[in-house]
């Protein structure tokens, strides 16, 4: 007989385990290898809204709670919801038994009551692995050199799930992999649900003693025309994800070789702000699709989530308070979201509607010890957009072929930032702190009124400013006079001054 994984027996009041001489393809899955008696899974004979349930083909005899959900997913869900639970439960399954998985479900051919058992049960019939419109792929690689891949499909008619590993798992890494089950399943969640959003910061907190990296592939299809699609990697070096559909592509990569330059949890925390509301106030100058822009500060905040903890670095190389105070305590990246092109105007199909948005960070740290430590970090952003907007803000854009409707203002804009920290010590004394930073924008406007060019006027504007922090962070009395909370507060606001200012407007001058 075969026996039901005892990591999750209850499957809801929709199944029950019974035994009978002829199970019916319609509502059972069996779970015996010959003639006569056979184990089933009887999945109820109506679905929760009172419809006849589907006459349904399985790959195979093998029964499991990933099967039981394969079934009540296929009976109760639409395409999006097909794939609910059964990431979290596959990943489960393999932690549990450490064994290969493969399962399909297909509805019967002809939509009819199946009355034999070779319909019941027909590999030939449910070849439906990497079929489906929607396909999830996880991979896993362990220390040891195993790598273990999940495969989701899910299809108008079909559901089908694998798991398969390169080698046998031990009990540590088993458990290691069951501990992402939550985390896959969010990640599944999020790609199939409408509109889709990006959830991965679970995956990024895998036990890197034990598990090498982390793959995740998914596409969704959204209409019969257009696909979402996702790729994520994660290993102790780094951290990427790209996504693409119809909107545009995003991409961003995370570095975490040079773990010196991280700050604490808080200071981590404020710099992520600070560069989310860069990506915000970009989306708001240059029209940016906010479904987009959403799922890139997601991916932003996921991406840049735990680091985990690094390995100690030399206690003679580690950064202080002061040195910390000009860094942002993130790890370095790269971050970048180009929309798809639009021709909105069709009376102009050359006039068409862009945004692309780059932001990053860098950082650069030498020397043998904190005696001649040399620490330089620079954040970059670069925004270019261009948009159709009306005439004014109580008019309404609706533009056609017709001249009435050619009332509007095509704005075009160009803008770069950046800010730079350095400091340098010579003999254990510090002997460089500045920091520099520049925005420049370009902002032109064509108006037109009944399709003729009214105006065209450009508005260039531009700032650097340079500042000396030596004075600030090593006053000549060498900070003796400062109590504890004032020192604090000192380097706090010399943090506060750092963070990249994309409006030249925003960036004081020198001596403030």
């Amino acid at each position: 007989m075969t026996t039901i994984s005892p990591l999750n027996r209850d499957i809801g009041a929709s199944a029950s385990i019974s035994r009978t001489p002829s199970p019916s393809a319609s509502s059972q899955v069996s779970g015996a290898a010959g003639g006569g008696a056979s184990t089933t899974v009887s999945l109820g004979a109506a679905n929760q809204d009172g419809r006849q349930a589907k006459a349904v083909v399985w790959e195979n005899r093998t029964r499991s709670t990933s099967s039981m959900l394969m079934a009540r997913n296929f009976a109760d869900q639409p395409l999006a919801g097909r794939l609910k639970g059964l990431g979290g439960e596959l990943l489960k399954q393999v932690a549990y038994d450490g064994e290969d998985f493969s399962q399909s479900i297909q509805q019967a051919p002809g939509g009819g009551q199946a009355d034999t058992y070779e319909m019941l049960v027909s590999p030939s019939q449910v070849s439906q692995h990497g079929m489906g419109d929607n396909r999830i792929g996880l991979t896993i690689t362990t220390r040891s050199g195993v790598s273990v891949e999940l495969s989701l499909d899910a299809g108008d008619n079909s559901i089908a799930v694998e798991a398969k590993s390169s080698g046998k798992l031990n009990e540590v890494e088993r458990k290691a992999l069951g501990k992402l089950s939550e985390a896959f399943q969010k990640a599944v969640d999020g790609l199939t649900e409408e509109p889709p959003r990006v959830d991965l910061a679970g995956l990024t907190q895998f036990d890197s003693g034990v598990l090498a990296s982390v793959d995740l592939k998914g596409e969704i299809k959204l209409n019969p025309k257009e696909t979402q699609r996702l790729e994520f990697h994660a290993d102790s070096a780094k951290r990427t994800v790209s996504f693409s559909g119809p909107d545009g592509v995003a991409k961003i990569g995370v570095d975490l070789s040079q773990p010196a330059s991280w700050g604490s949890k808080e200071q981590q925390a404020k710099a992520l702000n600070r560069y989310l509301q860069q990506v915000d106030q970009a989306g708001m100058r240059g029209q940016g699709n906010a479904a987009m822009l959403s799922m890139f500060k997601d991916a932003l905040v996921d991406m840049n989530s735990d680091y985990g903890t690094p390995a100690l670095a030399p206690r003679d190389m580690l950064l202080t308070d002061r040195d910390r105070a000009t860094t942002t305590g993130l790890a370095d990246f790269t971050a970048s979201i180009t929309q798809t092109e639009v021709a909105s105007n069709p009376a102009k199909s050359t006039e068409k509607d862009s945004f692309a948005y780059e932001l990053s960070q860098k950082t650069s740290i030498s020397g043998r010890s904190h005696m001649d430590l040399a620490l330089s970090q620079q954040q970059q952003s670069h925004l270019k957009a261009r948009y159709h907007a009306p005439v004014s803000a109580t008019a309404t854009l609706a533009l056609g072929l017709e001249p009435q409707s050619q009332n509007y203002k095509y704005t075009m804009i160009d803008e770069s930032a950046s800010s730079t920290t350095s400091i340098a010590y010579d003999q254990g004394k510090l002997v460089k702190a500045s920091l520099e930073m520049q925005a420049s924008r370009s902002t032109r406007v064509l108006d037109y009124m009944f399709g003729k060019l009214k105006s065209d006027h450009t508005s260039p504007s531009g700032k650097t400013m340079t500042r000396d922090l030596l004075p600030t962070l090593d006053p000549a009395d060498g900070g003796q006079s400062m109590g504890d909370y004032e020192r604090a507060q000192m380097l706090a606001k010399v943090n506060d001054a750092i963070f990249l200012q994309s409006n030249p407007d925003a960036i004081p001058n020198e001596r403030e």
